[in-house]
């Protein structure tokens, strides 16, 4: 039994038509603002169920990329050769930029004899080519 049908039993018995009238219409719309608020609630809850659903797949999917992220780091191992350091890429190539052994920054040069670290105070005169270093390395595979 709604609030209408409560209305309804007292009309003609304690208010007169006009107010009964008045009454009704305001009932009527509480009524309508009532079940506009359910759907609402409804759809709000079907809402925070998809986005529940939906957040559990990015922290899955998170936690995937982590994985392949620290994978991808562990597969790139360094190893020191003729004072200097290299690093192999994913591929399983050496990669050609020399690193420092202290800090592991890479290193710079200005004649391909001498290699200087920016961040630490190492340096190193090499007795052969770094082409030569890297060929060696990348034929001991």
């Amino acid at each position: 039994m709604g609030i209408t049908d409560i209305l309804i039993g007292l009309k003609d018995k304690v208010l007169d038509a006009a107010t009964y009238e008045l009454l009704k219409r305001n009932f009527e719309l509480l009524e309508e603002n009532y079940q506009q608020l359910k759907d609402k609630v409804e759809f709000q809850k079907e809402e925070i169920e998809r986005l529940k659903a939906e957040n559990l797949h990015l922290i899955e999917q998170k936690a995937g990329l982590y994985a392949e992220l620290d994978m991808s780091k562990a597969e790139r191992t360094f190893f020191t050769q003729d004072g200097l350091v290299f690093r192999k890429g994913i591929t399983g190539e050496v990669e050609p930029e020399p690193y420092c052994p202290k800090c592991h920054e890479i290193m710079s040069t200005f004649d391909h004899i001498i290699y200087m670290c920016v961040s630490c105070p190492y340096t190193i005169s090499l007795k052969r080519k770094l082409s030569e270093i890297v060929a060696e390395l990348s034929n001991e595979e």
